[in-house]
């Protein structure tokens, strides 16, 4: 015997609790050279035209390390061995009509320059090595928090 194809009606069903949307995990690579930290002017919301460390969201089954490495390799086209994380932060940022829009929670992630020259790609507007005293603006929300834990850690 074939199994019941008849679905129940629409009338005896329970209406469709409410989902809320769960926070984005992300991750930003921290990388120094020749005591310059590199930076990128975001495209994208949250923060566009800011400029903040080059990253992005976390994909499936990815290290930490990796996926800032992946994105890092993206943006700037910079090798950089990524080594641990060291600072988590929270991202959350409304919309025109002040709704939460994004919610993510970034983890940094210290790397070690490997190779490559910075070339601004992906959802970098613009990258360059910058010395912690001589910052472009606007900076990202923490920028400067995280470039004192990058030197600590």
């Amino acid at each position: 015997m074939e199994p019941s194809a008849h679905k129940p009606s629409s009338a005896h069903q329970e209406p469709a609790a409410q989902v809320k949307p769960l926070p984005k995990v992300g991750v930003i690579a921290v990388v120094w050279h020749q005591q310059r930290v590199l930076l990128v002017k975001r495209k994208h919301s949250p923060h566009a035209g800011h400029w903040g460390f080059p990253g992005g969201k976390l994909e499936w089954g990815e290290t930490m390390a990796h996926g800032a490495g992946r994105e890092l390799l993206e943006e700037t086209g910079i090798h950089a061995d990524m080594i641990a994380p060291f600072a988590c932060y929270d991202v959350l940022a409304n919309d025109e009509h002040d709704q939460l829009a994004h919610h993510y929670v970034m983890v940094a992630v210290g790397g070690r320059y490997q190779s490559g020259t910075p070339q601004a790609a992906d959802d970098a507007e613009a990258v360059d090595w910058f010395s912690p005293e001589d910052l472009p603006s606007p900076l990202c929300p923490d920028l400067q928090d995280i470039i004192e834990r990058s030197r600590q850690s």
